[in-house]
Parts: C-alpha cells; structure tokens; sequence
C-alpha cells in the first residue's frame, strides 16, 4: 500500500503543477499571438485561445485543480511517507515509538510541502512565465477537457466568488484586457530603446507616431501671419514671381482677405494658362478646391481627409470661421520623421551661429528644434515657437530688448515686426568666476 501511496502522491505533485502552469499560461500568453496562430489553422491555438477569453472560468478550473491535487497530496503523501521514515527510524535506532512517530511526521511534512512548493509551484509557474504561449499550447487540450469536465462545478463556485465580488463593488471581467494606453506604450517604448532593443531613428519614428494622435491642427499649422498666399486678381506673372521668392509650389488664392479663400493653385497649373492671357487675372477655373478643417481637428482625422480628397493643402479655421493658417502634407509628416528639407528650405531650422554659443533664431522656429540644436530642456506648455514661449514666460507681449534666462542660456529679443517676435539672440550665459584665494583656503582647511 505504501508503493501505491507514493506513486499517487508523485501523480498528485504532477497534476498540481499542471495546474499552475496552466493557470499561469493563460493569464500571461499573449492573446495577439494565439490569434495569429489560430488564423494559421494551430488546432491546440485554437483551443488556447478559447481557453484566453473564459480567463475568469479557467482560472477557476485551475484554482479547483490546484485545491484538489493539494488535500490529496496532504492525505497520501504525507502517511505515506511518515511511515516510510517510522519503520526506518525503528529499524536502525533504539528510539521510543512514540518518538519516532513524532519525528517521522515532521520530517515527512517537511519533505511534502518542500516538494510542493518546489516541484509543483515554483518550477511550473517559471515555465510558464518563460514562454507563456508555448505553454497555453502545451496545456491547450488537456486542460481544456478537465475545465469542460468539471465545467458545472466550476460554474458555481465561479458564480457565487463573482457574487462576493460583487458585494466589494468589483464587476468581474470574463476576459484578459490586453490593450495598452498611448503612455503605456509609449513607457515600453521608452524601455526597450534603453535596453538597445530598437535603434534611435526607430525610438524617435515610434513616439512621434504616438504623439501625432494627440495632437491638433492648430498645433503644426502655418499660422495666418506667415502663409504666403496670392490675391484673386494676381496675374500668371505676380504667381511666377512669388514661387521664386518664396520656393511655394502651393498658393491659397484669396478674396478681399485671407479668410475669403477661394481656393489654392498648384504651379503646374500655370502651364495650363494661355500665353496670351499672363497679364490678366487667373481664371477661377484653374483653382483647385482646399479642404476646410477646424483648429481642433486631430491630426490623424486630418491626414485621412487628405488622402480621401487626394489633396496636400487643408485650410484650417478658427471657432468663428476665420482663416487660422494652413497644414500641409509636409507638416504632417514632419510631425513623424521630423524635419524635412528641400532645396528651397533654410539651413540648420532657421539658426545663425554668430560665434561661439551665440545664435540668431527666428521667433517662429519650433521650441523642440531649439532644445535639440541647443542640447537644453526647454519646459512643454501651451505653445509651439519660442516666440511663444517667451510670451507665456513673460505674461504679455515681449517688446525689443525683453530679456530672460533659462539653464544656462540667455534669451533676448533682437526684432519685433508690430506684435511678432522676429528674431532672438541666444547665448550662452557666462559661469561666476572661481576665486582663487577662496580655494586656496578651502584647500588648507
């Protein structure tokens, strides 16, 4: 009988790591890659995935499995060896029985619970965290028809431990949620750069990705101030030589102001134009229609309004229907492989060296071009240019000569165009000096 006890106690010490491996398995397997194998016809993916999307059930299943193969270990083993250990206290010690007894019970108890929590815990469970989809795959079958089996059992004590849930104000959920939050991924992001698992053109690729969703039109638009844009009554000829001063392929073309737009004109649309006709006005009919978009249009809806009108060029407007600036598919896709140069862009974003650590940068450069040329940390807020940034520093309109500083460096507006900041002299401020008598006498004391 002792035999038979031992092997049933080994058989329970088995089971009972079955079910904490499959316990583990389904709440870490990924359920995306068990539906990847599934669509890929994997039968025991299949059956894996069906087991992922009754998490609150087989987790039941397992903690019913792991609760049986426990006691029935207890009740086995445990004699059994404890007689193992009597007869062989008996046999080689003079011992009392009643000793011997006592001590093969503490001993056996010990050895049970050792291999318990080693063999049929710990051991399981590091597997199944270590590949957990290989694991649900494994298990998949198995563990499948033993929850199928016990399926009416497991139902109630699932349904009365989702009840007491219920009292704490805790709704159950039946399955694993396995999406992530925007900043979730962008931490995971952010953590596997750290670790060298991606490159840094990706790191960059993949969080601009992320934060293009959060953002606006109004936030990368070319603001009214600065959109370059052509009266209705320009000639081929005014339209030629405003794409050789300004590089612009794309014109809005305007009424009696910019927020009477009626339309945009591609530069190619001057080779449709009659020779004869240069010296009058543009027809309307060579315009092309600009799509319209508020301010607070996310930029992802707006890249889709582009490419279902099959346009470059949208047309952003204020809450009362005035023109606030233009987006155009450049600025869209600047905002997720960063800067793009054409032979008609400035150098270096925008910034003049004057020498060493001073520079001359426009008031509408972007503040994160700045801090990167700069290699400083420049504060995020409710602005995108320095000129902005300078304005909220300051609590008004900078005027000529405004000055302020920030980690190191000193920020002093050159030009004011009416309201606009035009220009900003950056430098470098200089450190105090060390005297040397104080550090001599730091040194003796």
């Amino acid at each position: 009988m002792t035999g038979i006890a031992i092997v049933a106690a080994i058989a329970l010490l088995l089971a009972n790591g079955f079910f904490v491996a499959g316990e583990f398995a389904v709440i870490a397997s990924r359920t995306s890659k068990l539906e990847q194998r599934a669509r890929e016809g994997n039968t025991l993916a299949i059956t894996a995935l069906k087991s992922a999307r009754e998490l609150s059930f087989m987790l039941s299943a397992a903690q019913l499995g792991i609760t049986m193969a426990s006691l029935g270990l207890g009740w086995v083993a445990e004699p059994a060896v404890a007689h193992l250990l009597e007869s062989a206290l008996e046999s080689v010690t003079a011992i009392p029985a009643g000793v011997a007894h006592s001590a093969s019970f503490v001993v056996a108890l010990i050895i049970i619970t050792f291999l318990h929590m080693v063999l049929s815990e710990m051991a399981p469970k590091n597997i199944a965290i270590a590949d957990p989809e290989r694991a649900a795959l494994w298990i998949a079958i198995p563990f499948r028809l033993y929850a199928n089996a016990f399926r009416p059992f497991i139902a109630i004590f699932n349904a009365m431990g989702n009840a007491g849930t219920r009292l704490f104000g805790v709704e159950p959920a039946d399955e694993r949620a396995d999406v992530h939050s925007s900043g979730e991924i962008g931490a995971m992001i952010r953590e596997s750069a750290e670790e060298g698992l991606i490159r840094d053109f990706e790191h960059r690729l993949l969080s601009s990705a992320i934060d293009f969703g959060a953002k606006d039109a109004a936030a990368v638009m070319i603001p009214r101030t600065e959109v370059v844009a052509i009266p209705a009554m320009a000639t081929p000829a005014d339209v030629e030589r405003v794409v050789l001063e300004t590089g612009h392929s794309r014109l809005p073309v305007y009424g009696g102001d910019l927020d009477q737009v009626f339309g945009f004109l591609h530069i190619k649309d001057l080779l449709r134009i009659d020779p004869k006709e240069r010296e009058r006005p543009i027809s309307r009919q060579f315009l092309r229609r600009m799509i319209v978009v508020p301010e607070s249009r996310k930029l992802h809806p707006v890249l889709l309004d582009m490419r279902r009108e099959r346009t470059h060029f949208a047309l952003v407007v204020d809450e009362h229907g005035g023109t606030a600036g233009v987006v155009t598919l450049e600025d869209l896709l600047e905002e997720l492989v960063g800067e793009i140069r054409d032979e008609h862009d400035a150098s270096e974003v925008g910034i003049k060296s004057l020498g060493e650590n001073r520079y001359l940068i426009p008031g509408n450069i972007r503040i994160d071009e700045v801090a990167a040329y700069l290699d400083i940390d420049l504060p995020e807020g409710e602005y995108e240019t320095v000129a902005g940034w300078l304005m909220d520093r300051l609590g008004r309109i900078p005027t000529r000569r405004d000055q302020m500083e920030h980690d190191g460096w000193s920020f002093k507006v050159r030009r004011m165009q009416r309201r606009r900041v035009e220009e900003v002299l950056v430098e470098a401020t200089p450190r105090p000096a060390v005297d040397p008598g104080a550090v001599a006498a730091v040194k003796k004391t």
